[in-house]
């Protein structure tokens, strides 16, 4: 099965194809159909080798779906792009072929190196390299005016009832408030991360989480509109609807204003990042029948020419990787203020894993509904994260226990 993808040497990788293809490089894609045809055109206009992407409907809003669907595209593809949560599911049914040392350096060499958070923390699955991270978009304190210095939640529920007076947002739409929380805990508990290293048990409900779940809820009172990503509470910052908050800067520097980017409270999260589940990755299938090409196509994505254009039309994609070839792209090597910033947070270089388990997409669903249940006065805090390590717990029983162990740490960097 892995014969139609032979380990390329480095040169192979760095050296530009001369030679075109008829047959179209197979892209199975998570996204819209929308974000796939700015894909071809970006592809098109550097190079004449045919692509074909088969769009697949996931987001934050709905993972109903699973991963099943998707892996059995890979199997039919050369190429696939998928959520950062589907690392276990892909890597276990091995529909995915790893990126040796060797290869990923060339691939560095080649385009620049990736930051240090984007290799380590998504990239990179136990020892191996799995995927080129395409996206690792990170939340900032978001302001019109410099911000005070925000040490702690505390600090930063004052600011938004007292300085701003309501006037700020962080993401509570459906589908965001759980890795709102998640960024959260992040950035102030500074011991274990969600489940024991042990025996899997989830610590979900520990007090540092009920803390972190109560200085949310307390927080969300004085916000004017709590159902926002955080591309809408950006957008409402530049729009002059809010004055503050927490989201995401833009790729698209023409539309930029004057807006101030700064790391979420705590001291820890100076130190450790978490990265959203969903952040879009690209591997090569098992089923590839013409590596070469689609492992040019994989490390181009991921900052080549032409690909500043992708990135003003897929929010999700970020530049993931320092580009050391200005000669080839003069839109890369310009960054908005929100790339910039971005840039720097990326190259710290400890991550927390990003639920890179099995079923991945069920743990995530429980969690959101949970935060989002208590924002919405339906549980308390205790109680709702008490909920959440319940269905965890059924969720780890129907999986295994050891299975998802193995997989969790591989997630940190671990052999299983």
């Amino acid at each position: 099965m892995l014969s139609g993808c032979p380990k390329p040497t480095a040169e192979k990788i760095s050296q530009p194809v001369s030679t075109r293809s008829d047959v179209p490089i197979k892209i199975a894609y998570f996204g819209t159909n929308e974000e796939g045809e700015a894909i071809k055109r970006a592809w098109g206009a550097i190079d004449e080798q045919p692509i074909e992407i088969a769009a697949f409907s996931m987001n934050h809003s709905d993972t109903s779906g699973g991963f099943e669907p998707l892996i059995e595209a890979t199997r039919k593809s050369d190429l696939v792009i998928f959520p950062l949560m589907a690392t276990a599911e892909l890597r276990a049914a091995e529909v995915v072929v790893p990126i040796s040392d060797e290869h990923f350096g060339a691939m560095e060499i080649e385009l620049g190196e990736f930051y240090s958070a984007a290799r380590n923390g998504a990239a990179r699955y136990a020892t191996e390299y799995v995927a080129i991270p395409l996206g690792a978009r990170l939340p900032a304190i978001l302001s019109t005016h410099a911000a005070p210095s925000l040490k702690s939640w505390k600090d930063y529920n004052e600011w938004i009832s007292k300085d701003l007076k309501g006037k700020g947002a962080e993401p509570l739409a459906s589908g965001w408030a759980g890795i709102m929380f998640l960024w959260r805990a992040a950035s102030s508990i500074d011991q274990g991360w969600l489940f024991s290293r042990d025996n899997f048990q989830p610590i979900i409900h520990s007090a540092p989480y009920e803390e972190t779940l109560e200085q949310m809820l307390e927080v969300s009172k004085f916000y004017r509109e709590k159902s926002m990503s955080p591309d809408d509470i950006f957008r409402a910052i530049q729009k002059g609807e809010l004055d503050g908050g927490i989201g995401f800067g833009s790729s698209d520097e023409s539309n930029e204003v004057d807006v101030n980017f700064n790391p979420l409270p705590g001291i820890e999260n100076r130190n450790r990042i978490a990265f959203d589940p969903f952040s879009p990755m690209i591997a090569m299938s098992a089923m590839c029948r013409q590596s070469a090409i689609s492992k040019r196509f994989m490390n181009w994505l991921a900052g080549g020419e032409g690909t500043q254009g992708v990135r003003r039309q897929v929010p999700s994609f970020t530049l993931t990787r320092a580009v050391i070839n200005a000669d080839i792209t003069t839109n890369a090597s310009r960054k908005t203020a929100y790339e910039t910033w971005l840039a720097e947070r990326l190259k710290t270089p400890v991550t927390l894993p990003s639920f890179q388990i099995f079923a991945a997409d069920e743990y995530y669903a429980s969690l959101d509904e949970a935060v989002l249940g208590t924002i919405d006065g339906k549980y308390k805090p205790s109680e709702a994260l008490e909920r959440v390590a319940q269905k965890w717990q059924s969720i780890t029983e129907r999986i295994g226990p050891e299975k998802q162990l193995s997989a969790w740490r591989r997630a940190q960097g671990m052999r299983a």
